[in-house]
């Protein structure tokens, strides 16, 4: 590896690094398992800078694997005595995980700044726009994990708390297959195969073959020629789909040289369009990959064709998470693994085949090997489970559910096994299914701990289970058709989440009567209330067009309501005027007349004390 090439693969760790943020794990045994990652990628370039043999990096990704057998065996022995941990035990795993999370960007940060002398401007630019992504991601985790203290923390049902622990150790376990997985993959991309050229004179062109080959009168190669000629027309069809093939990658090569020296022009220059270049050239640079994979995959299949058009046999589709490093393998499996994992890396780096295990414990491995506990004598399948024998009969046994011992009863389709809820099986999608015996129901496990039946057979038509109910899928047309035990009635999904009733004739429904439109109460009360000032303010708001149209509505509503109000008090004021004004003319004498009467003439003292002359002349009639 040459310094360029070291420069790429720091880019390589700073990919994985974010793979090991891609789920907020809890590191239950207080050990960061990412750390392990990051060790190797590191080892490993420094081996390859240093031009070390290929034992020496073999041996890094052996101590890599080894790891991950015994971090597997480690998160299953704290699995066992979860009931007995307490609870502040699995929170100070949370808080010693944020410590590892925040840690490991530092560290990785620090790397980064350590190896820029070695790096191009340009590259150290990506490369922290890469950390970036690491601090979002670093700062996410942290976040989850800070919910997940709460949320355990606040548990207050066993159960639910338990099923909660079990699956955050689950995807611990997802977590750490995947991250050897990742290292397995980027180990297969730095291995040198070493693969031997068959030997043969190869300066003799074709033409002069077929030349050579038709001057022969024997038959033997006059059928060699027709072969080839009927050979020659399928060729040719490859050769005008690889042509086009040809012409874009030629097309590829001068854009991508046209983008490097426009790059190089505004390398002087603090352009924005620089970045967007460099994207361009990266994604040309992959589709040039691209095109020379599909000339490598035509070139195989018409070598494939020439040895004598042998078909390959068809293998079944697996899952895409299928991992390479799986967990829920029996021990003995595990160690299997990676013992035959790390014959092929030592193998294709050194060209030297040794079958000879290096792991102690499967030299000396033999099915035929017996052991001897409490329950008798029994040998270890291949699967990893205990089958016991009697020396009476020659019927197998295994341990149940119960710790007892029961015959042993595999068949053409399933292996079965049994753990604390009884017997099961692994479908394709890695799940334990639970059944009983033949002909039992199917059970699977869920998150809370509960078996949920999901599976059953009546009468040989086998019945599956949703969150619908209970439904069997119709021969006919594929249609799944759901129904109730013991009912006649039959159910189909509308697509909605509705079951609607299957009627064997079909319901014509007449038309419905002309009807006044259904208005709820709520409706009517706002219109009543709030539905003329909400016209009024909301065009006034449309007319205005303010900056803040929140703002101005709320305003808007308030002066309303203050002119509503004064209104209502100059309304009131008027109707009290207007009442009084009544009040007042009836209060007052239609005919109004003058009675005059003769009587004595007295004397006003006080109007004589004012000063004022009387007049006596004066009087009244």
């Amino acid at each position: 590896m040459n310094k360029r090439e070291a420069n790429v693969f720091l880019f390589t760790i700073a990919k994985e690094i974010q793979h090991s943020f891609a789920s907020p794990v809890i590191f239950f045994t207080l050990k960061d398992y990412a750390d392990n990652v990051f060790d190797v990628y590191k080892n490993v370039r420094t081996a390859l800078l240093a031009n070390e043999g290929p034992d020496t990096i073999v041996d890094i990704v052996y101590a890599f694997h080894m790891e991950w057998l015994q971090a597997v065996d480690e998160i299953e022995d704290f699995k066992e005595r979860v009931k007995e941990t307490p609870r502040n035990a699995i929170l100070k795993a949370i808080s010693f995980t944020m410590e590892c999370v925040e840690q490991r960007y530092l560290s990785i940060r620090k790397y980064i700044e350590q190896m820029q002398t070695s790096m191009t401007g340009d590259e150290y630019t990506l490369m922290q726009t890469d950390l970036s992504i690491i601090k979002d991601l670093q700062e996410i985790v942290a976040s989850s994990l800070t919910e997940k203290y709460h949320y355990i923390n606040s548990l207050s049902d066993h159960a639910d708390y338990y099923a909660r622990v079990y699956d955050e150790i689950e995807e611990l376990l997802f977590w750490l297959d995947k991250l050897n997985d990742n290292v397995a993959v980027e180990f297969c991309n730095i291995l040198n195969f070493k693969v031997p050229l068959a030997p043969g004179n190869l300066t003799t062109t074709l033409q002069e073959i077929v030349e050579d080959v038709a001057a022969n009168p024997s038959p033997e190669a006059q059928r060699i020629l027709e072969i080839v000629h009927v050979r020659g027309s399928l060729i040719s069809s490859s050769i005008r789909l690889s042509s086009t093939n040809e012409v874009e990658i030629s097309k590829i090569i001068e854009k991508i040289r046209a983008l490097e020296n426009r790059i190089k022009r505004l390398q002087t220059q603090n352009s924005s369009a620089l970045m967007a270049l460099k994207h361009k050239t990266t994604f040309l640079e992959e589709r040039l990959q691209s095109l020379e994979n599909i000339k490598k995959s035509i070139k195989n299949m018409k070598q494939t064709k020439d040895s004598g058009d042998q078909r390959v046999p068809e293998t079944p589709i697996e899952p895409k998470d299928m991992h390479i490093f799986t967990h829920l393998l029996p021990h003995r499996d595990r160690y299997r693994l990676v013992d035959k994992l790390l014959q092929l890396w030592k193998s294709a780096m050194t060209n030297v085949s040794e079958h000879q295990s290096v792991i102690s414990i499967l030299s000396v491995a033999n099915l035929d090997e017996m052991f001897t506990d409490d329950n008798g004598q029994f040998t270890v399948d291949i699967h990893g489970r205990k089958i016991y024998r009697n020396a009476d009969d020659d019927r197998l046994y295994q341990l149940n559910e119960q710790n007892k011992l029961v015959p042993l009863k595999d068949d053409d389709q399933h292996i079965y096994f049994y753990d604390a809820c009884g017997r099961y099986y692994i479908n394709e999608e890695r799940k334990r299914i639970y059944k009983d015996h033949d002909g039992a129901s199917e059970y699977i496990l869920t998150n809370n701990g509960y078996l949920v039946k999901f599976l059953e057979e009546k009468d040989g038509v086998q019945y599956f289970y949703d969150w619908l109910g209970r439904y069997y899928i119709r021969k006919e047309d594929g249609r799944q058709i759901y129904t109730e035990e013991n009912s006649p009635d039959e159910y189909e999904q509308d697509g909605l989440g509705n079951l609607v009733k299957i009627h064997p004739e079909p319901i014509f429904y007449g038309p419905c009567p002309e009807l006044e439109p259904i208005t709820m109460k709520e409706n009517e009360y706002l219109q009543q209330e709030v539905g003329q000032a909400l016209k009024k303010c909301i065009s006034q708001v449309i007319l205005k067009q303010p900056s803040d149209p929140i703002g101005y509505l709320a305003d808007c509503l308030t002066r309303y309501s203050k002119n509503l109000k004064a209104h209502e008090e100059l309304m009131k004021r008027e109707k009290e005027r207007f009442e009084l004004s009544q009040l007042l003319h009836l209060n007052t004498p239609k005919d109004v007349s003058v009675v005059c009467s003769s009587a004595e003439e007295m004397e006003d003292l006080n109007f004589i004390n004012y000063g004022h002359d009387t007049d006596t002349s004066f009087s009244t009639r």
